[in-house]
């Protein structure tokens, strides 16, 4: 019988899978193709789909098929696939059994409306219009938070139980730790990089990059990385990301930036880390609940690696340099492949996250989500917003925010409703820095293997280690298993730093 229960979970969260599925369609239509005046149906639609599958993720039948079936997936062993995939559904049950399907479906217009808001808003340096949009959306959070709190006896703050959502196990306070940890070690790095901002070095990458020639060289360089045209699409959007329809239906998007060089060559780069850990994903776990990266911070440590470990080392720049300049002669035709390499990796403090280079990015992420712990609190509010986060630029990186657009309305996160998810990126990075040396240790060939254009290595390194596995792991089980620790550190992305920084800048 419970054998029996098990096989009926199983089908049932295939068909949960299919809506979430359908829903993620409509949603990458949504920021890539659907007309502005769509947006209100378009959310209207989105908020029935989660109704529908919140309420079939939360049925009571769907309680007694976890319940029943627990028996047979622990006879199986933790190490089994039935336990993994049981286990995983229970997370998602228990998580979404205490929020109604009102508010469910609310989230999901708020996101939604959010969105489009946000694009307006951006485009017309309009935070007074975002506002109230963006105050929605942390009122629902903390009605999520507060039904929520049975399930996190141990949390410490209400971040934790957002964090959550996108470190399974992680604290608030390990996160803090971590971050601390990088601006003690990093600080005397900005301050070396600052005194050398205006150089000159980077004067290539800023000219007239026309849309169609950088799609062209994006395609180009994604082909010889790992990206096909049958399991991968690329198309433009207003703030990249990547969506994952199925292990063999990978979307990932790309911004064009006709004046400067830098946004979309690494950006689709860093997508690409993205699509690539979702299209690697065993098929076994086709339509099934581990058939998703195991949390954010892994996914940012592939994303943030093909972007600046891969994409701004210069073995990677002895080969894509000739690619380059074919493409874009009158601004890179002179320079050898050190020389743009310099170029690509001026660093010093900046405005846009998603421009940062890899030195200072850590420090975009720590102010924002320094600024969701102080909304959560209530210490900032969302008309202080805007000023609090004027005064962290300043304060760490020593950058005037001139406007709303390129200050506090510069990313989309917020627009959904998406807190929490912020220090996944530099956590990203931390993690990435971490398997970047064992995965030298282990590929000891690796950098001249890019120097010939060839990345086979690393992409299979990465599926048997990492990408396979999905969520089969918790992620402290996968950093268990891949490093044989449980316990972030900061100090291998530091190490690689200072000998990056002293390398470019004596």
């Amino acid at each position: 019988m419970s054998k029996e229960k098990y096989d009926a979970l199983y089908a049932r969260m295939q068909t949960l899978t299919d809506i979430y599925g359908i829903g993620g369609v409509a949603q990458w239509d949504m920021q890539t193709h659907m007309p502005p005046r769509g947006a209100a149906v378009r959310a209207e639609r989105l908020a029935t789909l989660t109704t529908i599958g919140h309420e079939w993720l939360t049925s009571s039948e769907t309680g007694d098929l976890i319940a029943r079936s627990e028996d047979y997936v622990r006879n199986q062993g933790e190490d089994s696939l039935e336990y993994a995939i049981w286990r995983v559904s229970k997370r998602h049950y228990d998580k979404a059994t205490v929020i109604p399907s009102e508010l469910a479906a609310d989230l999901d217009r708020a996101a939604s409306n959010g969105h489009v808001a946000w694009v307006s808003a951006r485009k017309n340096n309009d935070y007074e219009g975002f506002k109230p949009y963006l105050q929605k959306n942390i009122d629902l959070l903390h009605q999520v938070i507060d039904l929520s709190r049975g399930l996190y006896p141990e949390a410490e703050e209400d971040y934790d139980i957002l964090l959550d959502d996108y470190e399974q196990g992680m604290k608030t306070s390990d996160i803090a730790a971590v971050f601390d940890q990088f601006k003690v070690g990093a600080k005397p790095l900005v301050e070396k990089v600052a005194a050398h901002m205006g150089d000159g070095r980077d004067a290539a990458t800023f000219g007239n990059f026309p849309a169609d020639q950088q799609e062209k060289l994006a395609r180009e360089i994604l082909a010889a990385v790992g990206f096909n045209d049958d399991e991968f699409d690329l198309t433009k959007t207003a703030h990249p990301f990547e969506h994952s329809m199925s292990i063999h239906d990978i979307r990932i998007t790309t911004k064009y930036d006709e004046g400067f060089f830098n946004p979309c060559f690494f950006g689709t780069l860093h997508e690409f880390g993205h699509g690539i850990y979702e299209n690697q994903i065993d098929d076994t776990y086709e339509r099934t609940v581990l058939a998703r990266g195991v949390s954010m911070a892994w996914h940012e440590s592939q994303s943030r690696m093909w972007e600046n470990l891969v994409g701004r080392s210069l073995p990677f720049w002895k080969w894509a340099a000739p690619k380059v300049k074919a493409v874009f002669p009158d601004q890179f035709g002179s320079m050898d492949a050190e020389d743009i390499y310099r170029a690509v990796n001026m660093m010093g403090p900046s405005l846009i996250r998603i421009e940062a280079d890899e030195l200072t990015y850590n420090y975009h992420i720590i102010i924002r989500f320094e600024l969701e712990r102080e909304l959560l609190a209530g210490t900032v509010t969302v008309d202080d917003l805007p000023d609090a986060w004027n005064a962290k630029y300043k304060d760490y990186l020593g950058v005037d925010v001139p406007d709303y657009s390129d200050g506090v309305l510069q990313d989309v996160h917020w627009s959904g409703g998406s807190m929490g998810y912020f220090p996944t990126y530099a956590l990203g990075n931390i993690l990435g820095a971490m398997l970047w040396q064992k995965i030298n240790t282990e590929l000891p060939n690796l950098a001249s293997e890019f120097e010939a254009g060839e990345f086979g290595s690393l992409r299979n390194w990465s599926r048997e280690n990492i990408h396979r596995h999905g969520s089969f792991y918790t992620p402290n089980d996968l950093l268990q298993k891949v490093l044989g620790t449980r316990t972030l550190d900061a100090q291998p992305q530091i190490d690689f730093l200072t000998a990056k920084v002293n390398e470019l800048y004596g």
